[in-house]
């Protein structure tokens, strides 16, 4: 038992700091679900507010990565709208496309890390073939120090990518609670009177072309038209998603250069395509319930599916120029 403690003891750390990290990374909150439904106040108030918001200390720690960007995205938000005729839609737009493009370099980190990967395959086949069958402990070991070495040629981190998304989680985390905070409401009772009161980053415009609105959703609309437009939204949403994740598919050019066993390449399209329409089905229910959160998505979608061309040209680009080098971005 000490044995595979010891052997596997970065595995166990690694385990350790994802288990600290991912509440924190994913805006986990202790206040029964309440925070969403709380109005933007001042910068600091945002802090008191997150104190006692349920559990204090806790609460704090695991929602601090997103309240220290959420309340700069909602001025951000509150202010491109107030430009713009009071607008939530404008304010979201160009949030998402601001936000997004600001995430860009964590993308190209990840493109670059998957371009040196594929640089890499030759050579890791060859430590591969060597080794094939081998299964004693020393052969292993001799196996797994050749591969480290050419990780460490490559200056490639077997662990980036999953770096890159704990750095994506707390980004787009921080512009869901945007979108679902700049304009609630809470309401004061002095005496016997209660009055709504609106956040510090209200927009009063929330229609999109004076007709629909945008916080309404599919369930909940009281009108017929933005009930459709609801679904509509929702629709167009996993549509794009589904778009998205067809191109992703696709192999780069030096990709189909290492084909894989057939078996195996079919067993994982299946795979991905039953996780491809669990996640289609689970986002499409989610943006249904509420039309501001999906025409973020929508925008968001759209833009991403961009970058995503973008970064697989440059990378075809790359792979062409660095095939002889490891020194790439």
């Amino acid at each position: 038992m000490s044995r595979f403690l010891k052997k596997n003891k970065f595995k166990f750390l690694f385990l350790a700091i994802c288990l600290l990290l991912v509440p924190a990374l994913t805006s986990c909150r202790f206040d029964g679900g309440n925070w969403y439904a709380k109005p933007y106040t001042t910068y600091g108030q945002e802090w008191v507010d997150l104190w006692n918001g349920g559990a204090g200390f806790f609460n704090t720690l695991f929602g601090w990565p997103i309240n220290l960007l959420s309340w700069p995205a909602a001025w951000i938000c509150s202010n491109i709208g107030k430009a713009l005729g009071n607008s939530f839609f404008w304010g979201i737009f160009f949030t998402t496309i601001i936000v997004r493009t600001l995430a860009w370099p964590i993308y190209s980190r990840q493109n670059g890390m998957s371009l040196k990967m594929q640089l890499m395959q030759p050579e890791m086949a060859k430590i591969q073939a060597k080794y094939k069958g081998r299964q004693d402990p020393r052969s292993q070991q001799m196996m797994q120090q050749e591969m480290m070495k050419l990780y460490k040629q490559y200056k490639v981190n077997p662990l980036g990518c999953m770096t890159t998304m704990f750095l994506q989680f707390p980004i787009f985390m921080a512009m869901y609670e945007v979108v679902q905070r700049v304009n609630a409401t809470k309401t004061v009772v002095t005496g016997n009177v209660g009055v709504v009161v609106s956040g510090e980053f209200a927009l009063s415009n929330v229609t999109l072309f004076n007709y629909f609105d945008l916080t309404s959703s599919f369930f909940g609309a009281t009108e017929v038209k933005d009930r459709i437009f609801g679904l509509v939204v929702a629709l167009l949403f996993g549509l794009i998603t589904f778009l998205q994740q067809k191109l992703g598919q696709r192999p780069m050019k030096y990709q189909k250069r290492y084909p894989k066993d057939q078996k195996t390449k079919t067993q994982q399209q299946n795979q991905m395509k039953w996780m491809m329409i669990i996640m289609n089905v689970m986002f499409v229910f989610m943006a249904l319930r509420s039309t501001s959160l999906a025409i973020y998505w929508l925008i968001g979608g759209v833009y991403q599916m961009g970058q995503s061309q973008i970064g697989r040209w440059i990378n075809e680009k790359r792979y062409e120029k660095a095939q002889n080098s490891v020194e790439i971005i």
